[in-house]
């Protein structure tokens, strides 16, 4: 790979599958070293690592917290230096293509990078095309950080009969959750009609929190998209579902409140859904928690599918090591140094950039001191001046919560706009149902066929 001298400028924007957005400051302008005829004669030594970083909508915010360790490691390593190539996508490319067939193009002329940064959908072209190596042998050749140290939901969403091309930091959880004495003991991802029905039997006005156009149809068309598309096997089914999900939207009276801004509050019970979003493991979730039911039992009844995957689950940074290359221990050393260790996943959780995925960290910041900024355990001030912390039960509930969800990382979850975006002809009056379905179905079939 081409050795130049290049700014890395990370920035942000807020996640399209959350009406729950926090900003986070953008990463400042930074120069990384590549320097190859250095007069420091211990550089030269060093073994050079290179990174290819590609790209997309979901702009690689854990970066952020570990650039200054990458800067840290290079003048410190008797061992390696670590080069970034950042690969950028093409303007109004929304699912970052053009910046993976940058790097692509490279790799096919023979600039092959040590490590690939980029989402795990992105990643997994160079998995199916045979450039990524098993993680796993390496991993216990250098025993710095083994599978078992990582969640088992994070090794399951990744392991292939045993092998692991692809790994990641950390992620994000998007779900919703209600009142269990108003949904039941068994509302747990919710199917589609149970979401309908439960509606409908709502003695409040709102069944989301917030009840603008965006929010009502972002509560479905999010399990939409799982609910319709098989990635795995590049299929989809748009007949049957988004029918019935458009018939109920379309028929919600009166249009202000589908299609004003009134907010109900789950509080006294005017709204029946809060859309939840989990970040890390810190105050961000209990003050949400807290403002929201306070002390109450809620169910994460997720956003309505008839497959039982009513959260989602977003990794906007994960990792593969190239099978050409000759360094792969040293590789793997670098990134479990910069990126896995307990400091820069505790931080990376801190900072609301991620859930970590080693198992020692979450025990850890789950038993956090109230006395620790930012913890999760620590003490919300509510709207009335009251204090109110977590109960144990609130705690262990979500502990379990992200140590089982179904992780399903290779879903290309921005594709949810062009759902959005046939719907608005329907809510404009300008096409009936089926044919907004029809078309759907037509447009992803394309997609998909020609992810093959």
């Amino acid at each position: 790979m081409k050795k130049t001298a290049l700014v890395l400028s990370i920035l942000l924007i807020s996640a399209a599958v959350s009406c729950e957005s926090k900003t986070v400051e953008p990463l400042p302008n930074h120069e990384i070293s590549t320097e190859i005829q250095s007069k420091n004669t211990e550089i030269k030594e060093k073994t050079n690592i290179s990174i290819a970083l590609v790209q997309s909508v979901d702009y690689h915010t854990i970066w952020q917290d570990v650039y200054p360790k990458l800067e840290k490691l290079n003048k410190q390593s008797n061992d390696y230096h670590i080069d970034v190539e950042v690969y950028d996508f093409d303007e109004g490319d929304i699912l970052g293509d053009t910046s993976v067939q940058k790097l692509s193009m490279e790799i096919l002329a023979g600039n092959v990078p040590d490590i690939i940064s980029a989402t795990p959908f992105q990643l997994d072209k160079f998995r199916k095309n045979g450039y990524l190596a098993d993680i796993s042998p390496i991993m216990e050749k250098t025993g710095n950080i083994k599978r078992d140290d990582f969640l088992d939901n994070v090794i399951n969403s990744v392991d292939e009969n045993g092998e692991i091309h692809i790994i990641y930091p950390a992620f994000t959880i998007y779900s919703a959750a209600a009142k269990t004495e108003l949904v039941g003991d068994n509302a747990e991802n919710w199917t589609v009609q149970q979401a309908i029905d439960a509606y409908n039997s709502f003695d409040g006005d709102f069944l989301a929190q917030m009840y603008t156009k965006y929010d009502i149809r972002h509560y479905f068309f999010d399990g939409m998209l799982m609910n319709c598309v098989d990635f795995d096997n590049y299929t989809c089914n748009f007949n049957d579902g988004l029918t019935t999900v458009m018939e109920f939207l379309t028929a919600i009276p009166p249009m202000e409140k589908r299609f004003g801004t009134v907010v109900g509050s789950t509080v006294d019970n005017t709204a029946l859904v809060k859309q939840i979003w989990i970040p890390g493991i810190n105050s961000y979730y209990s003050n949400e928690t807290l403002y929201n039911f306070k002390d109450e039992p809620i169910s994460f009844v997720g956003y309505p599918t008839d497959n039982g995957k009513g959260t989602i689950v977003k990794i906007d940074t994960a990792f593969g090591i190239t099978s050409t290359g000759k360094h792969q221990e040293e590789v793997w050393d670098a990134l479990s140094q910069l990126f896995f260790n307990s400091e820069i996943q505790k931080e990376i959780s801190d900072r609301s950039h991620g859930i970590p995925v080693k198992k020692s960290v979450i025990n850890e910041l789950f038993d956090l001191s109230e006395n620790i900024e930012n913890s999760i355990n620590a003490p919300v001030t509510l709207p009335d001046g009251s204090e109110m912390k977590l109960s144990k039960e609130q705690n262990n509930q979500l502990k379990n919560f992200i140590e089982n969800v179904k992780i399903e990382p290779f879903v290309n979850t921005y594709i949810e706009h062009i759902i959005k975006e046939e719907s608005d002809y329907v809510f404009d009056g300008n096409r009936s149902i089926d044919e907004c379905v029809n078309i759907l179905q037509n447009r992803f079939e394309l997609y998909l066929s020609e992810k093959q």
